[in-house]
């Protein structure tokens, strides 16, 4: 069977994390500080799962040798988490094995739909490297601010609003937990950056600028310099993946101190094409 876990019961899910490496995007689910559902064999002691960050990822992690778990996961994606994906603008699975190799093995036979493999590029941030860097001036006629309540309410079309609420519950959570930057010309929102994910002293980095006609200024690199800057501030770790074929957003991150790591797999299906 699949079970849903209760918030409150999330933390169940802390010995399947032993021996991973630290991933904020997973605890910030389980902490209960982003949003996301998590779905387990059994209620009180989970040997495998499926958590849903949600607009970002799925994770199936713990035990790959559970067939009843296994052969119920892509009908309950279909009947379950499909029509709540789409009603919400998640419109792509996107799957990450933990661990890789042994899930890998199993996926043909979870999964009659072919899935696509995709790789995904994760960067590890040092803090010297990003000590030296010199971020140039924005252009004129941008500015950056420090999201906060007076900015939201020049955000007329609630650009910033909705991207925090991809993933937090509400802008007093994302207040309390998390921060982020973000550029201004005139009154329109042209970028964010915002920590999509949060556990402890982990900040998951999330960066968009929304026009092309914006990108290539430096402005995502001065919003990401600064929310750097407070991260460390904070005594916090900033963190950055991202998919191989964003050439821009793997530039940024190695402009801002962080070390490139080797790329690791994961598979990928538009929702419209799970049935």
């Amino acid at each position: 069977m699949i079970y849903e876990l209760k918030p409150k019961d999330y933390v169940k899910m802390k010995p399947l994390l032993k021996g991973l490496p630290k991933n904020p995007v997973i605890n910030g689910v389980i902490d209960r500080n982003n949003l996301g559902r998590i779905f387990v064999d059994h209620k009180y002691s989970p040997t495998t799962a499926l958590i849903w960050a949600k607009m970002e990822i799925f994770n199936l992690i713990g035990d790959s040798e559970n067939p009843i778990f296994n052969s119920q996961i892509e009908d309950f994606m279909i009947h379950s988490i499909k029509p709540e994906a789409l009603a919400i603008g998640d419109d792509c699975l996107n799957l990450e094995l933990y661990p890789f190799q042994t899930w890998n093995t199993n996926l043909k036979n979870i999964f009659k739909n072919q899935l696509m493999k995709g790789e995904r590029v994760p960067f590890k941030f040092e803090k010297n490297r990003f000590s030296s860097m010199d971020v140039k001036a924005i252009p004129d006629g941008y500015r950056i601010f420090k999201i906060d309540p007076s900015v939201i309410n020049l955000d007329k079309e609630n650009v910033i609003l909705n991207e925090i609420k991809k993933f937090w519950e509400s802008i007093d959570t994302f207040y309390n937990t998390g921060f982020g930057y973000c550029v201004l010309k005139e009154d329109e929102v042209i970028g964010t950056c915002i920590s999509a994910f949060v556990s402890n002293n982990e900040y998951e980095i999330g960066i968009n600028t929304y026009k092309p006609e914006h990108r290539g200024k430096g402005l995502a690199t001065a919003m990401a310099s600064l929310f750097i800057e407070e991260c460390l501030n904070k005594g916090g770790i900033p963190h950055w993946t991202t998919e191989h074929f964003r050439i821009d957003s793997i530039a940024i991150a190695n402009k801002l101190g962080f070390k490139q790591l080797p790329n690791y797999p994961m598979y990928f299906l538009p929702f419209k094409d799970l049935v």
